[in-house]
């Protein structure tokens, strides 16, 4: 669908392109939440966020509030549910603003999202850290394929 202007409506958000995805049939492999926020922790990622309504993310170490278009993220890793492929999340390893902490944030997507969590997942768009050592789309200990090494 063209806009106004005649030009194509870009994609925005980490959550428009993991709808994408899953519309594609992309599938679960069986990887948990649990196996996931492990992985980054080893890696460092050891503090908590949460997503706030207004796109705005908690951080548990300062309990600062900030705008998820603030937010350094280093790693995006979804999942889908083994048994219920609704059951779709993600787990973002980011740094807080305010205070510097490495931690997660576990993330609803697609259908069942809550609004808060797609408007996190929105404004983390074009927000990913360059320089960090983590592969974008898998937690540290994945290669490539999405297998654990």
């Amino acid at each position: 669908m063209r806009a106004a202007d005649g030009l194509e409506p870009r994609a925005t958000g980490y959550e428009t392109h993991m709808s994408d995805d899953h519309e594609r049939g992309v599938p679960s492999d069986g990887t948990t939440v649990t196996e996931v926020i492990d992985s980054y922790r080893d890696a460092g990622f050891t503090a908590d966020f949460g997503a706030e309504p207004e796109g705005r993310v908690s951080c548990d170490t300062c309990e600062t509030l900030s705008p998820a278009s603030t937010i350094a993220v280093a790693s995006l890793r979804r999942l889908e549910g083994a048994s219920d492929p609704d059951d779709m999340v993600a787990v973002v390893a980011m740094t807080c603003p305010a205070c510097g902490a490495e931690g997660t944030a576990v993330l609803g997507y697609g259908p069942s999202a809550s609004s808060a969590d797609s408007d996190v997942l929105q404004q983390l768009n074009d927000n990913s850290d360059a320089s960090s050592q983590l592969p974008a789309h898998a937690t540290p200990d994945e290669t490539a394929t999405g297998t654990t090494s």
